[in-house]
C-alpha cells in the first residue's frame, strides 16, 4: 500500500511539472514558459540553413540574395558615417532579418558598410571576429561600443550613432 502512495506522489510531482514547465520553439525563437503569465525568450537566434547536399562543393561560399533596392543619397551619407564611426553591422548570409537591413539601405550604401559575416560557409566569414564580440543574434549592429540586436530602422541607426545629416530616408523594407 504505501509503495503505491509514493508511485502515486511521483507520477503527480511529473505531471504537474510538465504542466507549469513548457518549452516551445516558434520560428527560430525558444521560449520558456513557467506559467501563462511569464514567458521568457532565451534566445533570437535563427537557426542556420539545412546543410549543403554531398553533391555540393564545400569550398563554395554562400551568399545571400541580391540587394534590389536603389540607395538615396541620404541612405549613402548614413553608411558613409556609420563607416567612419568604425559602427559594424554582424550577420549571416541566410539571415532574412539581415537581408531586410540589406534593402533598408541599398546596394550602393550598403557596400560602403562594415558587414562582418559570421557563418563559416559565407562569402568572407570572419565567424573569428563575431565569436570574439559573443554575436549570438543576427543581425547586430556595434555602434560606439554597444550592441544591438535585430533589424535597426535607418531613423534608429542616425540616432544611436549620432549622425547629423538629413534623415528623408527613401524606403521602408517591411519584415521578411
Amino acid at each position: 500500500m504505501r509503495l503505491s502512495k509514493i508511485n502515486l506522489c511521483a507520477i503527480g510531482i511529473i505531471l504537474t511539472s510538465g504542466i507549469l514547465v513548457t518549452a516551445k520553439a516558434n520560428g527560430g525563437i525558444v521560449q520558456f514558459s513557467l506559467s501563462n503569465k511569464s514567458t521568457q525568450n532565451l534566445a533570437q537566434t535563427l537557426p542556420p540553413p539545412p546543410s549543403p547536399s554531398p553533391l555540393a562543393s564545400p569550398a563554395i561560399e554562400q551568399e545571400g540574395p541580391e540587394i534590389a533596392t536603389e540607395s538615396g543619397p541620404e541612405q549613402i551619407a548614413l553608411a558613409a558615417h556609420l563607416q567612419r564611426i568604425k559602427a559594424k553591422m554582424y550577420g549571416a548570409y541566410w539571415c532574412p532579418h539581415c537581408h531586410t537591413q540589406q534593402e533598408l539601405f541599398g546596394k550602393e550604401a550598403f557596400t560602403a558598410l562594415t558587414y562582418i559575416e559570421c557563418d563559416p560557409r559565407g562569402k568572407d566569414a570572419q565567424p573569428d571576429l563575431c565569436k570574439a564580440a559573443n554575436i549570438k543574434a543576427y543581425p547586430s549592429w556595434e555602434i560606439r561600443g554597444k550592441y544591438y540586436i535585430g533589424t535597426q530602422s535607418l531613423e534608429k541607426l542616425a540616432i544611436l550613432s549620432g549622425y547629423k545629416g538629413t534623415r528623408n530616408f527613401q524606403q521602408q523594407v517591411p519584415s521578411p
